[in-house]
């Protein structure tokens, strides 16, 4: 059956991103196996934000998650994040922040790519989002200490989610 070889793609994409040494790829990996679950669990035919926004409401997979995340993680991103927010470098009008209906806050949120807390899942979401779409759309680099750090964390949240997705269908 085609859907069940691509429920075991996406566990093969996070086996391989576990593995690989390079954290672009880690994360590059295990997003493209979040998306997939994201697509094949709800609808198929939405796009990545709908997807994203849908996801961000899961109020049971928010409570597995911050149990199985290491919260260390999450206070070094949060300390990060307030030395330097995470901006969408390619879309200064990104209004998602805070947000997890299906349209836009009307105002850019005032903690724009900061963590409020370490239980602030909808932004963490968004977090990996951002990440993603900085990843793909701008300018991020191997040289750059920073994106590398951030790429990482993302990788670092990222993981657990999946395990707990995968777990979830029972992959």
């Amino acid at each position: 059956m085609e859907s069940e070889k691509y429920w075991q793609k996406i566990k093969e994409w996070h086996e391989k991103a576990k593995n690989e040494k390079d954290h672009f790829l880690k994360f590059i990996l295990e997003y493209i196996s979040f998306i997939a679950y994201l697509s094949m669990n709800y609808e198929r035919k939405k796009n990545d934000r709908r997807l994203i926004q849908k996801f961000k409401r899961e109020t049971e997979i928010k409570k597995n998650f911050l149990d199985k995340i290491d919260i260390q993680i999450i206070q070094e991103l949060m300390e990060e994040l307030k030395r330097k927010p995470l901006e969408n470098v390619t879309w200064s009008k990104d209004k998602w922040w805070d947000c997890d209906t299906d349209q836009p806050l009307r105002i850019k949120s005032p903690n724009d790519g900061e963590l409020k807390s370490i239980d602030d899942f909808i932004n963490i979401i968004e977090f990996i989002y951002r990440v993603r779409n900085n990843l793909f759309h701008g300018q991020k680099g191997l040289n750059f200490k920073r994106d590398l750090r951030i790429v990482e964390y993302g990788f670092k949240i990222l993981n657990p989610l999946m395990e707990i997705l995968i777990k979830s269908k029972n992959l």
